[in-house]
Parts: C-alpha cells; structure tokens; sequence
C-alpha cells in the first residue's frame, strides 16, 4: 500500500528496483496521474483508520500506515464530505502516539501532523485543533513526569521522562510547537543535572537533541531585520551554555551520551558559524569554540572513529546486522566533524590524524576523508597541503618510534605511507597552475623537516632523512621551473645543505637525499654537489651523467642504483 501510494505521488521507488527514466508527461498522462492519486487517496481515506486500529500495537506496520496520509489529495476530503474518516484518522494517531515510544513511529507521525496542517483547506482548522490538544498533554504529562524520574529516580519514572521527551522530541523535529510547549528551562535543568550526578542516559542523550531543535527553533523564529537585543542575547546564552554542557559530557558521559553531545555540538557551531555575520544583526550569536574544544572533537573522533573492534567481538553472521549499525553511527560522526572542517569552524591542521587515516580505514571512511580533503582544498590549497605533509609527519614519527628509531623501509607499513603521500599529491588536481603554491610550500617545509636536527651536525645523517623517500613521492606534481629554476625547490635543497657540512659520498644513511635530487634533477646531465666545511661548492671527481636512475615509485624498496655508487647490502634500516 505504501509503495503504491508513493509511486502514485511521484516519490521514487523502492530500494533495489531502478529509477525509471524522467520523462515530461502529456496532458493526458498527467489527468490520468492525477485521478489515480484521487482514487487512492478516497480509497485511503475510508479504509486507513481501520487499518490503524487493526495493527495499533505493530511498530513495523505502523509505522508506514502512519505515513500515507503525507500523499493525500487533501482536496478530497472537502470535494467528498469526507470529514468524518478525517477526525477518525486524528483520533486514532493521537491513540498512536500517547501508546507508542518509537522513534520511527513518532517522527512518521510529527511529519503527518504537520502535512494535514500547513494548508489553506478547511480542514487545516480540524487538524490544528487536534494537535493542540495532542501538544498540551504531552507537555502535561513530561511535566509532571520530570519529578518521579530525576528527583525519586524510580524505573517506571524514568521509563515515562524518556518516552516523553521522546515523543516531545519527534514533534519539535516537525514543528515549531514553543508556543505550545515551553519546556527549554526543564530540559536545561536535565542537561545540567546529568553533569552534576548520575542521571539516566538515555534521558540525558534525549535532552542534548531535545535541546538543539529548541535552540534552533529560537533562531529560526527571530526576526532577521529587527530582532531583539534581548532575545538574541538569552538565545546565545543558552546556546554557549549548551555547548559547554555538551563539551563536558564528551569528556566524562557514557559512550552514547557521549556521541550525541559531540553532534549536537557540531551541529550548534555549524547553525551558529560565522556565516551569520552576512546578516549584522546576527554578528552578536556567533559562537567559536577555543582550541581546547577543537582538540577535544578531534581526539574524540579519532578515539571513536578510527578505534579497531575486538576481532571476536562480531563473529557471528547474527552479528551482521549489529556490525552495520556500529559503522554507520561511527560514519556519522566523522561526517559531523567534517562539517567543521568544510566550514571553516575548526583550525585545518587538527584534521592532520584524520587525513591520515586515508588509506588505513579507505574502505569504510575513505569516501567521507576525501570529500573532507576536497572541501579543505577549497578553502586553501596551501593550508590543506600542509597539513597532508603534518599528516605524513606524524604517521613516519609514529612507524619509526614503533621500530625503536628505525625505519624498514621494505616494510609495509612504509610502503603505505608513501602510498598515502602519492594520493595526496594527486589530490592536488589536475591543474597545477592552480595548485603550484601549494605543492612548492609542501617540498619546501617537507626539506626543512627532513634535514632537521637537535644540535649541530655531526657528520651522521638527520635523523628525519629517511623522510625523503617520502617526498619523492609527489614530485611528478611540481613544474620544472619549481624543481630547477633560479629559486627552484633543488637550489632551495643545496642551500639547506650548505648548513650540513660535508656529505659522504659513499654511505647509505643518505640514499634517500639522493633520490629526491634525482627526482627533481630528472634526466639531466649535471653533477652530485655536496658541500664542505667551509661552505663551498665541490665535485666529487669528475661529472656523473645520471643514467641508469629509476623514479622513485619504480624502484626497489631500499634500493638506489646511481652509476658508480651500487651498494652492497640491503640498506633497508637507517637509524
């Protein structure tokens, strides 16, 4: 019934079956569209109140009965007389949702509500009249439940609080309804007191959402041309107030409070960004989190998001189903935080652990990081490449204190984050013009990483040289200008250099300096400088014609061929 009602309205059809071919339709076929839609909505009409007694205590049935209505001529009920069906259908989804806790079944119900409603028909007066009353008892009830559920903290109590915030929460989703229901005080407090002491958590998870569409219902109603300074400054308050609950339940709630406390939080910085200064009369309800909530956000998302579940833990195929659910509440969250970063509410470089995650977590996350990556590029390529270059930094910091200081770099691991430094510099797009800034900032603050020490050199190589390997990478993105012009990224390599003193010809620790300089060098003929105490320029013997190089995607892992310099060994590890 339901997919026919919506297949008629025009909705698209179910999961798995096709979207069919958008076509204009011809008078005809529209007349015909139009009368079947009146057919089944009198059809409907008559037998849809039985249906919702019949199957009353069914949430799977229900809630999909509860939604036809959302498709109904509504005209059909004054050109039929048919007002009788209609207060029969209010009477018995009001018997719906003072029976049912269901989220699904009362959000379907809010949106029905709203659907008879918001029309111009003389039956907007009946249904108005019915949600009214509906309102006034649940605000009613939640009232007068708050005491038995906070203050005696009984088990039916606190059972009633919830499934009256519940439902109180699916209408505030579908209506503004604070005429009706001026609960934000009550709600505040339940926030408030779930920080102070143990409160249930599903009542605390349901006042942070309840409170957010308040809040959001109070913007919604200012007036953009003329609010008031008074309202504009309760609604911050509370709003500041809010985020500052939410911060601290991220820190010390319970694992589902403490995921809709980090929406909700996401979600208020976003409705209260400053994109509302385009509006002056807004500027005031601005709110920016400090950097200790930004970090905060972050770690929570990579604790989280990016956390491995026991491998026991879903071994079951029964489990399935509970694996996915898991998944896609982790999807959510990361999505959120990467709504941050889309709108410029949180520093970029705090995403550097989540960027790096790319490759690791490509098949559940990887569509969300990129998408992230891709707005970021659109606020600022340079921003955005730094921290890429951060991101590589701190998963080759990470490798080589696993490895006590050293660095296989036959491993996998390794491999991985050079594979992760090759994406990112495609990442870049297709016109380097645009990204040339970008990609020079990465090389030049990637060097400046590579060759940096804790003290003076001491003839041994840096500890961060193996890093080169890394950055070779993302050559094929620079232009040849970049790579070997008057100010190009290999006269910027020589004169970082010059403070190293005198490089060995012949020891592998510096292999992979070679092969960046060969990376940028290319095939070009041109001898290896290095450069001795006294800072000036030396050859090593006569010019090497580089010949025999491979680029550095081609080449054996750990291996560097260079005419006269083949070395013995493997030269996998450098300290």
């Amino acid at each position: 019934a339901v997919v026919s009602t919506q297949s008629t309205g025009g909705e698209d059809p179910p999961p798995g079956r096709g979207k069919p071919r958008q076509r204009e339709l011809n008078t005809k076929e529209r007349r015909q569209l139009e009368a079947d839609r009146n057919n089944l909505t009198k059809h409907f009409i008559a037998e849809l109140p039985e249906l919702l007694s019949k199957f009353s205590t069914d949430d799977q049935k229900i809630v999909s009965l509860v939604e036809i209505p959302q498709y109904f001529h509504l005209e059909v009920y004054v050109e039929h007389r048919l007002n009788k069906f209609l207060e029969l259908l209010l009477k018995y989804m009001h018997d719906i949702v003072t029976k049912h806790s269901d989220a699904d079944v009362l959000r379907n119900c809010a949106f029905t509500y709203r659907y008879f409603i918001n029309n111009e028909l003389s039956i907007q007066t009946t249904a108005a009249v019915a949600f009214r009353q509906l309102i006034d008892e649940l605000v009613t009830s939640f009232t007068s439940s708050i005491q038995d559920g906070l203050e005696a903290e009984t088990e039916q109590g606190e059972f009633k609080l919830l499934v009256d915030m519940k439902r109180l929460y699916a209408f505030y989703q579908a209506h503004d309804v604070t005429d009706l229901a001026d609960i934000e005080k009550d709600v505040s407090a339940i926030i408030t007191k779930a920080n102070q002491q143990q409160v249930n958590d599903e009542i605390t998870a349901t006042g942070v959402m309840l409170m957010q569409v308040i809040l959001s219902w109070a913007l919604y109603r200012t007036n953009p041309n003329e609010p008031h300074k008074t309202e504009l400054k309760k609604l911050r308050k509370s709003v500041v107030q809010l985020v500052q609950q939410c911060d601290e339940l991220i820190q010390f709630g319970m694992a589902n409070v403490q995921k809709e406390a980090f929406i909700t939080v996401c979600d208020m910085l976003i409705i209260f960004a400053p994109q509302l200064k385009q509006n002056a009369n807004y500027s005031t309800l601005i709110v920016v989190p400090d950097k200790s909530v930004q970090i905060r956000l972050r770690d929570y998302v990579m604790t989280t998001v990016f956390t491995e579940e026991e491998p026991q833990q879903f071994q079951d195929e029964e489990d399935e189903e509970a694996k996915t659910e898991i998944l896609i509440e982790k999807r959510r969250v990361l999505a959120s935080f990467g709504k941050l970063i889309a709108f410029n509410i949180i520093e970029m470089r705090l995403a550097a652990p989540i960027f790096a995650q790319y490759v690791k977590s490509y098949q559940d996350y990887g569509d969300i990081v990129k998408q992230m990556m891709s707005k970021a590029r659109e606020l600022n390529r340079t921003k955005c490449m730094r921290t890429q270059l951060l991101s590589l930094e701190q998963l080759f910091e990470e490798l080589r204190d696993q490895n006590e200081g050293r660095i296989d770099r036959s491993s996998e691991e390794w491999t991985k984050i050079k594979d992760l430094a090759h994406r990112f510099a495609l990442m870049a797009g297709v016109d380097n013009y645009k990204s040339r800034q970008a990609v020079v900032t990465f090389h030049r603050e990637g060097i400046i990483y590579c060759l940096l020490r804790n003290g003076p050199p001491d003839g041994s190589p840096p500890s961060n040289i193996v890093f080169f390997d890394i950055l070779a990478e993302t050559t094929f993105k620079l232009m040849d200008i970049d790579k070997k012009g008057p100010k190009g990224l290999l006269a910027f390599l020589e004169e970082q250099l010059m403070k190293e003193g005198e490089i060995p010809e012949d020891e592998i620790e510096w292999g992979p300096l070679r092969t960046y300089r060969t990376a940028l060098v290319g095939s070009m003929t041109e001898p290896y400088m290095y450069y001795g105490a006294a800072n000036k320029r030396k050859m090593m013997g006569s010019p090497m014609r580089v010949t025999d190089v491979k680029r550095p995607r081609e080449m054996d892992r750990g291996e560097y061929v260079i005419d006269s310099w083949q070395q013995s060994g493997s030269g996998n590890y450098v300290q």
